[in-house]
């Protein structure tokens, strides 16, 4: 009794979990070193988890996979690590180490279905995911241009550049403090078409904040220290927020996105909690907190007057994982890629002018 107890407790949550998939979902692209990888099942997602086919990603990742009907039990053996999921199952093994999962093994139309950066971490890649482009991006290499990280050029990003990013955890006001860490993914959807190669991360910091009361809005100043190259390299940089609006940003005559004014340290972009709904402003800070400059996404329609009214509430920022801006590169940057990818970046911004 206590087995089918079980049994029908995991019966339902997995009914839950499927109500959660959204029909007519964009299609949910994956990538290994830069390659795409075809499904016999297409990926969806549960949860904000991207579930793929047990058989496919496992033999991907070079690991050799089985499964144990009688247990409804995942097995997978790369080198010297085990993985092992079940059906249903809210924990996983790794090596006997037993790891908590936030959505579960499932079986869709016949084929085994398991949560993708789960299984490609255990086996030791890297996973990051562009919201952008619904692009998950699996490094086992640390490149996708394998083999030819010996074959290097030297790129340089002048000042003003402007680089679309998406957001890889949350940030909030309420709950982030100042030095916190931050990472983000330049947002690429092909060879060439971004400043760093595909799946290069911007890492950052918070550098001030502010809560909100009933009188002031939360406030979060973001600063970029760092581009985490795929090869494993780390290149220093200054970079800061900005807005993604054409008020903000335009594409200049050598192709590039650029800023429309150069950065000060005293006009820095920042996020700024008002209003209802997403209630998500970008703009520049002067005397008495009051906003101008550019606007984001669903508060694009919200305008300077509104910020003196009763109608608009301050409340705390919430930046979402996923959200898309852009990272003016304050000074120029410099670092090393493969030929590869600098042939097809000058192709692209030959193309974009």
């Amino acid at each position: 009794m206590l087995t089918i107890g079980r049994l029908s407790i995991a019966g339902m949550a997995m009914g839950l979990l499927l109500l959660t998939i959204a029909p007519g979902m964009a299609q949910t692209r994956v990538e290994l070193n830069g390659t795409p990888i075809s499904f016999t099942e297409a990926p969806f997602q549960v949860l904000d988890r991207t579930m793929v086919p047990m058989r496919s990603i496992f033999e991907a990742l070079g690991a050799e996979v089985d499964w144990v009907e009688a247990t409804q039990t995942v097995t997978a053996t790369k080198g010297s690590t085990d993985v092992s999921l079940a059906i249903g199952g809210t924990s996983a093994q790794i090596d006997g180490r037993t790891v908590a999962l936030d959505v579960p093994a499932m079986i869709r139309r016949g084929s085994t279905m398991v949560p993708l950066r789960f299984v490609s971490e255990a086996l030791g890649a890297d996973v990051s995911w562009s919201a952008a482009t619904q692009t998950v991006s699996i490094l086992t290499t640390g490149t996708p241009y394998p083999g030819q990280w010996t074959d290097m050029q030297t790129v340089v990003i002048p000042a003003t550049t402007v680089i679309p990013v998406s957001l890889d955890t949350p940030l909030s006001s309420l709950t982030g403090k100042v030095g916190d860490g931050f990472g983000v993914t330049v947002v690429s959807s092909q060879d060439g078409d971004a400043e760093f190669p595909r799946g290069t991360r911007l890492v950052g910091s918070i550098v001030g904040l502010q809560k909100a009361d009933s009188n002031k809005p939360g406030i979060l100043d973001l600063l970029f220290r760092e581009a985490w190259m795929l090869d494993g390299s780390k290149v220093t940089l200054d970079g800061s927020v900005i807005s993604l609006d054409d008020k903000s940003v335009t594409r200049a005559a050598d192709g590039r996105l650029r800023a429309r004014v150069e950065s000060t340290s005293g006009d820095r972009l920042k996020f700024i909690g008002i209003g209802a709904g997403a209630g998500l402003i970008i703009g520049k800070l002067l005397d008495e907190n009051l906003l101008v400059g550019g606007l984001l996404g669903a508060a694009a329609g919200y305008l300077y007057n509104e910020v003196t009214t009763d109608k608009v509430k301050p409340r705390d920022v919430v930046v979402k994982a996923g959200t898309v801006f852009g990272v003016r590169m304050d000074r120029a940057v410099s670092y090393s890629a493969p030929s590869a990818y600098v042939a097809a970046h000058s192709a692209y911004l030959i193309s974009a002018r």
